[in-house]
């Protein structure tokens, strides 16, 4: 479906490889000429104080046209705009490439209706500008506020758009100095190397000339301190280089950014995570799918380039959230990567009828406990391969290889009898157990004395939820597992 979806969309100019503009991220400019001859600039109206709301819609798109109808923007303009409090703009962007004026006056042949009646804010039809936005879908309503900062605030009404402008500190610089640290980003670090390279965002929110200021970053085996010297003016940024740290393991570190004379500490500061995960054998991988499972894939890779575990392409199939537990065969560097086939990973929410989806690595410890996140995607941005390291240094759980003559289920998935077969290299005292995805045993069945050989025997599982568990074969001092899906 989401292909289908795509290849209509592609039709009308959408870039189906965008993703929408991060959430705190320094908006382009752009300047775009309205239906009635004027030219606007974004950067020229924020520099005047307004919080600039942004509608990009396409004249065929029924969402856009409901919205439009709503009289949420035009209310907004009318008490927010030159005629009411006058701190607020609003742009309407046609995103669409091949509308026609027609379109847009409710004559054309691919249009909802007439945009142009009524609508009392400019009304701009340039779909660079929606490229420039990384509109992924219509409509995208984007809330600029002076300091250029973007947030994709959505379909809200007149009154929870100025609230939300009010709530998030969208004013206009006054003090003459007040520094701000935007972002910071702390990669690089591996398994074999911990050196994090850290950057920091850093914006000017005051009314003068920003010249220096001093970058300080806590959290690492030492401090790290930079002296920045340039020159930015008023809601300029610019990204700083500040240099190494070096971790053990994954530690937050945090940033703070000081200028002589600076009035405003509390946009000073920001944090980030850095370095690699130290984790045991036990990995578990929990994913909450965007609704397009079959696009999904991944593996783990030992520090050779050894698959040790993975998942293919089209396996998964069922939109039914998945946690399932690993283990690793040994201690060492270990990689878990995630592919995604069509290049927007887990971010579901771009396209009519999805959302977004999740998928979080953890390491597991002694009892079932998580010690470690290995990876943490909450879907809200697209990808096709993205990795993470981990630095396994414990063993715990379970030997997969103990029982050399093999162990299997069926079927699988089950709802009522599950079927056992193992093979024994010694005779054994035999027992089963069921695990649920917490560490939990919610079943479990002594089987007694077997000999060395093929064994059968079966599990009553008709009780269990709906779900995924590990079922554990234990025989005299070893352990083996498989991964049941039981469907009711």
């Amino acid at each position: 479906m989401k292909k289908i979806l795509l290849a209509f969309v592609a039709a009308f100019s959408l870039t189906a490889a965008n993703a929408q503009l991060a959430p705190g991220s320094v908006c382009p400019d752009f300047t775009g000429t309205d239906i009635n001859g004027n030219t606007w600039n974004l950067y020229d109206l924020l520099d005047q104080g307004y919080s600039v709301v942004v509608d990009v819609s396409a004249t065929w798109c029924g969402p856009c046209w409901n919205y439009h109808n709503s009289g949420a923007l035009e209310a907004l303009h009318a008490e927010h705009g030159p005629d009411g409090t006058n701190d607020v703009r609003v742009l309407f962007i046609e995103g669409d490439g091949t509308t026609t004026s027609a379109d847009l006056n409710g004559t054309g042949g691919n249009t909802q209706g007439d945009w142009v009646v009524n609508t009392p804010y400019p009304i701009i039809d340039d779909s660079s500008i929606g490229d420039l936005l990384q509109i992924a879908y219509f409509p995208t309503i984007y809330t600029i506020c002076p300091s250029r900062i973007v947030t994709e605030t959505g379909q809200l009404s007149a009154a929870n758009h100025y609230a939300w402008i009010q709530n998030n500190n969208c004013v206009a610089a006054t003090a003459a100095v007040d520094a701000a640290a935007l972002s910071m980003t702390a990669e690089g670090a591996t398994c074999a190397n911990g050196n994090a390279a850290v950057s920091v965002l850093l914006q000017n929110m005051g009314t003068t000339p920003m010249t220096a200021a001093t970058i300080t970053v806590n959290g690492g085996s030492s401090p790290l301190v930079y002296n920045w010297t340039g020159n930015l003016a008023t809601y300029a940024s610019t990204n700083v280089n500040v240099g190494n740290v070096m971790t053990n393991g994954t530690v937050t570190l945090t940033a703070n950014v000081a200028v002589n004379g600076d009035v405003n500490a509390s946009n000073s500061t920001i944090s980030a995570t850095a370095g690699v995960a130290q984790a045991s054998t036990h990995i578990r991988i929990d994913f909450l799918f965007d609704g397009w499972p079959e696009e999904v894939s991944w593996e783990i890779t030992d520090e050779n380039g050894n698959v040790v575990a993975s998942v293919a392409e089209g396996d998964y199939t069922a939109m039914t959230d998945v946690m399932e537990d690993h283990f690793l065969p040994a201690t060492g560097c270990y990689t878990f990567t995630l592919f995604d086939g069509y290049g927007d990973g887990l971010h579901g929410a771009q396209y009519t009828g999805g959302s977004d989806g999740h998928c979080y690595v953890y390491s597991i410890g002694n009892g079932g406990v998580v010690n470690s996140a290995i990876y943490n995607y909450d879907g809200s941005y697209d990808l096709t391969e993205e990795s993470r390291d981990a630095n396994v240094t414990a063993t715990v759980g379970i030997n997969e290889n103990s029982i050399a003559t093999g162990f299997n289920a069926y079927p699988n998935p089950v709802s009522e009898t599950l079927n056992l077969n193992f093979g024994l290299a010694n005779d054994a005292v035999v027992a089963v157990e069921v695990v649920d995805m917490l560490g939990n045993v919610v079943l479990s069945q002594q089987i007694g004395s077997k000999q060395a050989g093929m064994n059968a025997t079966q599990l009553n599982v008709s009780q269990l939820s709906a779900g995924m568990y590990m079922v554990n074969l234990k025989a005299n001092d070893a352990v083996s597992t498989l991964r049941v899906s039981v469907s009711k």
